[in-house]
């Protein structure tokens, strides 16, 4: 009589693991597999997902297709099954690169409770029987955190791989091996410590250690080779990409006197490879021991806020220690949490993804020694290396003319003007700040547009300085010409030094100087290419005061664009008419020009 077949071993060979991602955020069971029609293939009855983002959960379904067995046996095979799940990062191959492309790993996770699946009833016809073969679908969903990997990102693509195993079944090897005791008749291992059984130290204590502990026995078999593998689909290949890049920077506000608060300006760019549109709905950020305060909180830049691809936001927060007399040394120093979290609309109701980025920067609150960036009166003259916040000019000893160095120099080479412009943290307080506000209607080609400069004088009363007379130049942005041209020869009188000594050879070359060669006075001239500007400011010169101490001020500078895309200007020239001191801002608003209007 044949002996009945062992249901393990039919479980393990006739099963098959297959799984998938889904369209559907926050799956339900029940409602994926509800709609399905009786007769087509589960698979091919589900969406799924061709792409996926970084910093998203994913829920990755798991479909086991078993055969078909009681359910007592069926649920003693699921208490033995292991699911595993990896997640693997690859970038694309580069063409001219013989080494084979990075992965990094950023998830392998298992089922915690394999005992309580969905389960799907199936039949599938059988090509020797007339009659279908029943089977068995049990349907398990793991969430999977993609994460970042630790890599430089080109052209990645992620790849999920599920296994399935079984382990051994505990009791039917005791059921078999008599019980779990040894054999008889199996001697047992020497005792090593027999010698000292006859020591009178031990007051007839025989102390007993056998070899077996002692020797060297590697194990028949390893756990991992006793588990019956199950067959598996080879692996899910997708497409992954990022949505959003952030960035946190620090920056001290201007105040007198200092404080150790700071100003946290969280930067938000978003990359093009999406054409949904994002909402960022919830930004939090935590310090120990400090009040943050949104500076953003306003129409138009209150959360949610929407977003699409190749937009840029920045969040600014106001932190403040509480007790500002207590930072000293490590104190000063404290860890920034940001955690952001985005939802993109896929497929609006069905597919929304939600993204959620947390890291962790450092802030420190120690007191600027001078937040002015320059010598005031009662305080020390101490220069910090770091690009002053505010604009200052004037009050201080050092003058620097209006006139380019290659007037008072002619002699000097033409690199000389850049090499001798002074630096910032030369630049004296004068406490007047400007402020650029460029149009928010459309801008195009031909049309004229003007800027609002607000310009306010901090300084009080008490720092006796008089009032002052400013002009605002505007310097256009010239584009660099890569048009070079070749050196031409220049003019030698060997020709006729030669006739002057026979005809022969002369006897020296004299070439003359490339200053006052005419040849190339004559090609420098006639083949010089100056670029062209992308905007026009039509105002020559925009003189304001005398502006007294406390006093405040507003200008409108008027441009025109020739040119459509992105420009800008290379700086804006605030001149001290009484002293010709000068500084140029080069932190300006950039502006995007539209094409001309179409009459």
């Amino acid at each position: 009589m044949a002996a009945p077949p062992d249901p393990g071993t039919a479980f393990a060979e006739q099963s098959h693991l297959t799984y998938l991602v889904s369209a559907a955020t926050n799956l339900d069971l029940e409602n994926l597999f509800g709609d399905i029609e009786s007769g087509t293939p589960i698979l091919e009855s589900i969406k799924t997902r061709d792409s996926l983002f970084f910093d998203e959960t994913v829920e990755v379904v798991l479909i086991l297709k078993a055969p078909w067995l009681e359910e007592n046996a069926f649920q003693a095979q699921l208490q033995r099954l292991v699911l595993s799940v990896e997640a693997q990062v690859v970038n694309g191959s580069v063409s001219g690169h013989n080494s084979p492309p990075a992965t990094d790993t950023i998830f392998k996770g298992t089922v915690d409770d394999v005992s309580d699946p969905f389960i799907l009833v199936g039949e599938e016809e059988s090509d020797s029987e007339e009659e279908a073969t029943q089977f068995v679908y049990a349907v398990w969903k793991l969430p999977v955190f993609l994460g970042r990997p630790r890599m430089r990102l080109q052209s990645p693509s992620i790849v999920f791989t599920a296994s399935a195993s079984l382990k051994p079944d505990i009791k039917a090897e005791l059921a078999s091996g008599g019980g779990g005791y040894l054999p008889s008749g199996v001697p047992s291992g020497f005792n090593l410590l027999e010698s000292f059984g006859s020591d009178p130290l031990l007051n007839g204590v025989k102390p007993r250690l056998s070899a077996l502990r002692v020797s060297k026995v590697a194990p028949l078999t390893r756990q991992q080779d006793l588990m019956q593998h199950i067959r598996a689909m080879q692996q899910l290949k997708l497409d992954i990409h990022p949505i959003l890049h952030a960035r946190v920077r620090f920056t001290r506000p201007n105040t007198a006197p200092a404080t150790p608060a700071v100003i946290a300006m969280l930067e938000a760019d978003f990359t093009p490879f999406f054409e949904c549109k994002v909402t960022i709905d919830k930004i939090h950020l935590s310090v120990s021991e400090t009040t943050i305060k949104d500076l953003t909180d306003v129409e138009g830049i209150a959360l949610p806020l929407p977003c699409v691809k190749h937009d840029q936001v920045t969040f600014l927060y106001h932190i403040t220690p509480l007790d500002a007399d207590a930072l000293s040394g490590r104190n000063a120093t404290r860890d920034l949490d940001i955690s952001i979290s985005a939802t993109a609309a896929l497929i609006p109701g069905i597919c929304t993804p939600t993204l959620n980025m947390s890291w962790t920067a450092s802030v420190d609150f120690t007191t600027p020694v001078n937040p002015g960036f320059g010598p005031t009166p009662g305080t020390s003259s101490i220069q910090r290396a770091h690009r002053p916040s505010q604009l200052s000019i004037g009050g201080g000893q050092a003058v620097t003319s209006l006139k380019s160095p290659s007037v008072t120099q002619p002699d000097a080479l033409p690199s000389l003007e850049a090499a001798t412009t002074r630096s910032e943290k030369n630049i004296p307080d004068l406490g007047v700040t400007m402020s650029f506000t460029a149009p928010i209607t459309p801008i195009h080609v031909g049309e004229r547009f003007s800027w609002s400069v607000y310009i306010v004088n901090r300084s009080t009363e008490k720092a006796a300085r008089p009032p002052r007379k400013f002009a605002l130049l505007a310097i256009p942005k010239r584009r660099k010409s890569d048009h070079r041209t070749a050196r031409p020869l220049s003019s030698s009188s060997h020709r006729r030094g030669a006739s002057l000594h026979g005809g022969g050879k002369p006897a020296h070359m004299d070439v003359a100087d490339a200053v006052v060669d005419e040849n190339v006075l004559h090609a420098l001239q006639k083949n010089a290419a100056s670029g062209g500007t992308d905007v026009v400011c039509l105002t020559a010169d925009a003189r304001f005061g005398p502006l007294a101490p406390g006093a405040c001020h507003v200008v409108e500078l008027q441009f025109i664009a020739l040119t459509e895309g992105i420009v800008g200007l290379e700086a804006i020239r605030v001149v001290d008419l009484a002293s010709q001191e000068h500084v140029d801002i080069r932190d300006l608003p950039m502006m995007h020009i539209e094409p001309a209007r179409v009459s």
